[in-house]
This record gives C-alpha cells, structure tokens and sequence, in this order.
C-alpha cells in the first residue's frame, strides 16, 4: 500500500474510532432530547450513555416497563446491525435479552427470559375479550423470536406455564405444569403441546401463521380421580371422566380475537 493511501485510511479509521467514542459517550438523557420523538417509546428517568444506560420507565403503547438497563453489543456494530443487552422489570416479573434491530424493520430477541403471573402478562400484552380467566405463572425461555412491525416471523424456544389454570366461571381446570415447545417452520411457526402433574392430560400439536393466527389441535384425557370442580370444568368441555380420549381444535388469533373450540373426529 503506498505512503499516501495508507495515511488516509488511518486518519478515517481515526475518525471513526473518534466519532464511535463520541456517540458512545454521549448521556443517554442528551441522546433522547435529539432523537427521543422520533423512536414509538417514551422513555423517563434516563441515566448513563447511550452505550450503557438506564431508564426508570419505558412506556410502548402502554405497556410499560421499569428499571430498563442496556449495554451495546459491539460485534453487531461491526456488521451494521444495532444491538443491545436489555433487561427490565414487568408487572411481577423479569424480562432479558439481546434484540437486535435490522434494516426494514425486523427486530430479534436471542437467549430471551420472561417470567411472570400468566394473567398479568395478558393483561400486558393487551389481550382481552377471553371467555375464560387463567392462574398460573409464564415462563419463556426462547433461543430466538423475530418479529417485523406486527408480524410474528420465527420462534425457537420453550414456553413454560407453571401452575396452570383454566377457570370456567366458577369451574377451575387444572392443567399442572404445560410446555408448548416452538420452532421455525416453513411459512410459520409449530408447537408441540405437552403437560404433567395434573387430572387431565394434554398433548396438541400448533401451528402460528405470520399474521398472529393459530390453530392448536389437542387431545385431551381424565387421569385418576377429579373432585367435583374439575369435574364440573370436564363437563363443561365435554371431557369424559371415565379416561376416554377426545380431540378438539381451537383456533383465532394471539390477541384473543376469533376464538373456536370444535370437537374433531
């Protein structure tokens, strides 16, 4: 490389070393008065940089989260892709991440963690209208989620809900403990429905189309001895006590609209 052409690319190279620590160094609560109208959050009590920052609260269309800490993850710079570690706190629960923004829209979460009481995560994630009321607690763990504007696009992970409840007005159906595990498909998403530790037992095959419309196939069968509630719940759904098997589909949309539960032969 001649003299000449190799000053010049150490002076960029300088500069943007410079312009990277610049930015880097800048105070988050500076960063958000230039940019922060732009962004679909309202962020308040910003403290650190914009490299490694927190926010008190962070409101997205109402949904808010508390004691939001990020840092940047530097080797996505490198390959033109904003990223960040993020963790907050939720409604009685803990969120964490790496997301990462991408050209068009697209947003990833890798080695994502949420944990929280299933009914307050509905009530967070805006779902309303359910004919029945749940108890229990969520627990995901999913290796990746990607998501464009309101598209779901893949998963991969677990889905865990620990103490599951089904109430049917004053009849509770007992689920124990359900796994829905979910990986990238061909035009969507599929899930293997699975639980344990529980009168009824569950199993069910899901399929998630892009749009946030599913239809989960089940069979489901009495185990054991049910009480009297659980018993009025089975019949409710059509579930024999006597350990026979039946298959339902249940189909609609993830915002709780459209939903249909059929009997299959």
């Amino acid at each position: 490389m001649r003299p000449a052409v190799r000053f010049t690319v150490l002076v960029l190279l300088g500069l943007v070393a410079y312009l990277g620590f610049l930015v880097a160094s800048l105070p988050a609560a500076q960063a958000w008065r230039w940019a922060g109208d732009r962004l679909p959050v309202q962020a308040y009590g910003l403290s650190g940089t914009v490299w490694d920052g927190q926010a008190a609260v962070v409101l997205q269309e109402g949904r808010r989260l508390e004691a939001v800490q990020w840092q940047l993850v530097p080797t996505r710079l490198l390959l033109g892709r904003l990223a960040a570690n993020i963790q907050a706190r939720l409604p009685d629960g803990r969120l964490r991440s790496e997301v990462t923004a991408a050209p068009g829209g697209r947003l990833t979460a890798r080695q994502l963690r949420l944990d929280m009481p299933a009914p307050a995560l509905l009530q967070w994630l805006g779902v309303t209208g359910l004919p029945v009321q749940v108890d229990g607690r969520l627990d995901a763990l999913l290796q990746e989620l990607a998501l464009e504007g309101q598209r779901l696009l893949s998963a991969d992970g677990l889905l865990s809900w620990h103490g599951a409840v089904v109430r049917f007005g004053n009849a509770p159906l007992p689920l124990g403990d359900v796994a829905l595990r979910l990986e990238p498909a061909t035009g969507g998403i599929n899930g293997t429905l699975s639980n344990q530790g529980a009168p009824i037992d569950l199993g069910g095959a899901l399929r998630l189309t892009p749009d946030g419309r599913f239809v989960l196939d089940m069979a489901v069968q009495a185990q054991g001895e049910v009480d009297e509630d659980t018993r009025r719940a089975m019949t409710l759904l059509g579930i024999p006590a006597d350990g026979s098997q039946v298959k339902a589909r249940l189909s609609g949309a993830l915002d709780g609209t459209g939903l249909r539960l059929e009997p299959l032969r």
